[in-house]
Formats: structure tokens, sequence, C-alpha cells
């Protein structure tokens, strides 16, 4: 059965789309076939300005480092060519375009968020809001010293809460068993 992952952040540029495509890198050295669904801002249309030689472009995707990347318009190619893991980068939870039902719907959840004092209190807002009872939680840039405490912060949600590894290139994979455990490979 084909799974659903809907990652969003506690806010802007907090590294969603890097989390999302982590994610992709992993299920693909795990042999799962994975795709990228863009669900609202405008990355893959940077990318592609960006990195033109090296786009390949397909039917209703483009791909990039051997990772299929869609736009949500082309959202029903990705879910007809039998993935077994739709990755869906929702960009920023407090966008006004953040589509919360949609991301509600997915499979799994998943909030990126961070613990520098301009950062916590969006994860803490989201900790409060009943509809996201069920998602998990990934920090980057956690020094290992402050783990347990990030954890024990994190109440209810502490057996929830993963670390992201230092991850400069979003299409670099950096091995980390996060992925494999938040997914219950």
């Amino acid at each position: 059965k084909k799974m659903t992952v809907g990652i969003a952040g506690s806010q802007a540029r907090i590294g969603t789309t890097t989390q999302a495509l982590q994610m992709i890198l992993n299920l693909k050295a795990l042999e799962y076939d994975a795709a990228y669904v863009e669900m609202g801002q405008q990355y893959l249309k940077k990318l592609q300005e960006l990195e033109k030689e090296d786009i390949v472009k397909k039917e209703h995707c483009i791909s990039f480092m051997d990772v299929d990347l869609y736009s949500s318009g082309q959202i029903v190619y990705a879910n007809r060519q039998g993935y077994d893991y739709i990755i869906k980068d929702y960009g920023n939870i407090r966008d006004p375009d953040f589509e919360q039902i949609s991301f509600l719907e997915q499979d799994l959840k998943i909030i990126v968020g961070g613990i520098k004092a301009n950062e916590i209190e969006f994860v803490e807002k989201i900790m409060l809001e009943k509809c996201y009872e069920d998602v998990k939680y990934i920090f980057s840039f956690i020094p290992d010293h402050e783990k347990q405490n990030v954890k024990r912060a994190m109440g209810p949600y502490k057996l929830d809460t993963y670390f992201a590894l230092y991850t400069p290139d979003p299409f670099a994979y950096v091995e980390n068993d996060i992925y494999a455990y938040i997914l219950g490979n």
C-alpha cells in the first residue's frame, strides 16, 4: 500500500524541503520508490532556474539527482505512478495558503521546527492545537548536549521527537536512521 507523508514547517525557512528530500533519499537507499510533491511554495520553479542543465523533464514531473519532483497541480499523475511513498512538502504551517485539511489527511504528518528563541514559540503553538495531536516532530541544528532537554520540553511528544543531522545540500543524502524510525521501516 502506498503511504503519503505530509511535512510542514513550524515557520518559514526552517528546513521543511530539506527534510522531505532527505526522507526520499533515505527511502531510495532502502530500495523503495518515492516521489516529492510540492504543495505550496515556489521551490521547484527556483530549482529549475538554478539547475537548468541538470533537470530531466518528464511527462508530468521533473527529475533532479534521480528524485521525481511534482508540483501540486500534477499530484494526480504522481498518485498513478505506483510509488511506495509520496512525500508532500506543505511549506510553512502559518502561511495563509497552507492546506491544513490536506495535510491532516496524510498517513503520516511531520512538523519541522527549531529551538532558538525566535523559533520555539511556533512549535509550542502547534503543540497546543488538538488537530496536530498525532504529528511527529523533526528538529534541525540541535547540539547533542541539548537533545535530552528538547525531548523533555516536548512533554507528551517526546517519543515522537527526532533530530536531523547537518544537511547543507538537500539532495546529498546524509544517512540518518530517524527516517526509518518515523516511517516504521
